[in-house]
């Protein structure tokens, strides 16, 4: 299941991502592509509507030349355009004719009006042209100007003759009359279902104009709206672009689309995108499963060696040469293997040579504690018959340098001493023989009988304790030992305090727990040193002399009474000097 667990997973995430992209664009196909396709066609209409009234206007009087751009922008737009008055009187409507000369010389104009798609191919495929001799029978719309003529048969020498739709029928008398074709305006092979009713049923209902829509055009505002037809309700679009002379409106440029051919052509499409949909749909399934086999096929190898390695069987070597980043991951993974067998030898060794120093220190610290505790123990007698002498010297023993000598070896004396009780002191809180008495104290009680002890020594360099309490509560420990280290702590403080100045120790309570700080103003300790100052014998000032300092060991006498007490502890420099606490 995990070997086939990613297989799974790719195909999971691509399938879903290419499914969820194609589901994107066919809904947006679906939802969003008749009215962007109708906004597409309509906003184009409009633009080249008004561009059309504007060279509708230089050509006032060139009937030819307005003919033809009108067939060139029905021809474009597939759509039905119109030259009306305000009013609403047509102008000039379907350009669409064939202009023949008579054998006297009059020109007969040729209405291909009548004329449905079905005739219109007919007549396309006549391949009519200038100079072609044609026959036409229709009927004239003024048989006093017999210009215009419309037709019901069309025949070229030569080619069957074209009639118009069957059952045409016209209270007006036919007239049948031959001639040479002078000009020739043909609409293109998709225009001849033109919707020429269409016009004229839009024309009848829109005018006359409302009197918003009026206004809109004085002002020279192109008016445009969705119309239905009332009869059939077929959806169309109409714009009117007014064209203006000498601040005047003269003339409307009325335009007619039919939206009908975008409604059809979007049903077929939505039948088409379904059927696209479920191929679409399984190809991509198909090419996942492909996709996600082969991509994980030479992370599966990988893994497999990968395995081995975890058990420490690093003979697993990856058998693929490839130059991508698969292959690079390959001969990663086999230098990896290599790198860690010798590793793993190597640090082997180096465990093996860790026990044994470990060993050897523990026998080293043991045989320290062991020489320590007898030096204590062996120095005591000859302590004692020093300080003897110094006191007879003192009592009158010896002429000359007698008070030096005698100060001298007392004053060693009581250092060696010191040094041995710290030394006793220091070995017993190490070996963690020592049983704790704890009862309950307080503890600036405690520190006034310190600073009483210490008068002496604060009067030397003038030093002066200020002690701040804030909601102080009794603690639970060995009186004893936190006297020690508020002992040791102090002299630390007196020690390297600058003459003249405060020692303020501040005891505040923080969640049932009792904090301890004594601050110093003096120099600040060496933020690299601050951490040994724990330490056995750890001074920081490495020049001074035993006058100046004590014996090394007070603060590591702390230290251990503190972890004794499980207290937490710390130093830090501040802004004055340096501060010790710990947390009772």
């Amino acid at each position: 299941m995990k070997r086939r667990g990613i297989i799974v997973k790719l195909f999971a995430i691509t399938a879903t991502f290419f499914l969820a992209l194609y589901a994107i664009v066919l809904l947006g196909q679906l939802l969003f592509f008749e009215r962007f396709y109708e906004h597409h066609k309509l906003s184009a209409l409009e633009k080249k509507l008004k561009s059309f009234g504007e060279q509708y206007e230089q050509m006032k009087g060139d009937d030819t030349r307005i003919s033809r751009e009108i067939a060139l922008f029905i021809n474009r737009n597939k759509s039905q355009l119109a030259i009306l008055t305000p009013q609403g009187k047509v102008l000039h409507d379907n350009p669409f004719r064939i202009v023949i000369r008579e054998e006297d010389g009059h020109e007969v104009k040729i209405s291909l009006s009548p004329f449905g798609s079905a005739k219109g191919r007919e007549l396309q495929a006549a391949k009519l042209k200038r100079g072609d001799r044609v026959e036409v029978e229709g009927f004239f719309e003024d048989e006093t100007l017999r210009d215009w003529l419309y037709p019901v048969m069309i025949k070229k020498a030569g080619v069957k003759e074209i009639r118009g739709p069957e059952g045409l029928e016209t209270p007006f008398p036919k007239t049948r009359l031959s001639g040479e074709i002078t000009e020739l305006l043909l609409p293109g092979l998709k225009q001849w279902n033109m919707r020429q009713g269409m016009l004229s049923l839009a024309l009848e209902e829109w005018f006359p104009l409302k009197e918003e829509l009026a206004a809109e055009l004085q002002k020279g505002n192109m008016v445009k709206e969705e119309w239905a037809d009332s009869w059939s309700g077929v959806r169309s679009y109409i714009a009117i672009q007014p064209v203006i002379r000498d601040g005047r409106l003269t003339e409307l440029v009325f335009a007619f689309a039919s939206l009908q051919q975008i409604s059809e052509a979007y049903d077929a499409l939505q039948l088409f995108y379904v059927y696209i949909g479920i191929g679409g749909f399984a190809l991509i399934l198909l090419l996942s499963l492909v996709f996600s086999r082969i991509v994980s096929k030479p992370i599966l190898s990988l893994n497999s060696v990968a395995l081995r390695m975890a058990k420490l069987d690093f003979s697993a070597k990856s058998p693929m040469r490839r130059n991508d980043e698969i292959g690079s991951l390959s001969d990663s993974l086999n230098s990896l293997s290599e790198s860690l067998d010798l590793t793993l030898k190597e640090l082997q060794q180096a465990n093996d040579q860790l026990r044994e120093d470990m060993e050897n220190k523990r026998q080293i610290e043991h045989m320290q504690k062991e020489f320590v505790s007898n030096v204590s123990h062996e120095l005591k007698t000859p302590l004692s018959i020093v300080r003897g002498f110094a006191e007879g010297l003192k009592d009158g023993v010896g002429e000359s340098k007698r008070e030096r000598y005698m100060e001298v070896i007392l004053d060693e004396t009581e250092k060696m001493e010191e040094l041995v009780k710290d030394l006793l002191e220091l070995t017993k809180l190490e070996s963690k023989s020592i049983k704790l008495k704890k009862t309950t104290f307080s503890v600036s009680e405690l520190m006034e009988d310190i600073v009483d002890k210490l008068s002496h020594h604060l009067n030397v360099k003038q030093l002066k304790v200020v002690t701040v309490t804030a909601n102080e509560q009794s603690v639970i420990a060995d009186p004893v030992k936190i006297e020690q280290v508020l002992f040791n702590i102090m002299m630390n403080a007196i020690r390297h305090a600058v003459p003249g100045s405060e020692i303020t120790v501040r005891i505040d309570s923080e969640h049932d727990r009792v904090r301890v700080a004594i601050e110093n103003d003096g120099e600040p300790i060496p933020d690299d040193q601050i951490d040994h100052i724990w330490e056995r014998f750890y001074r920081t000032e490495r020049s001074r002399n035993r006058k100046t300092g004590g014996t090394g060991l007070g603060l590591a006498i702390v230290k251990l009474i503190l972890e004794l007490h499980e207290s937490r502890y710390g130093v830090m420099n501040t802004g004055r000097g340096v501060s010790f606490y710990f947390v009772l």
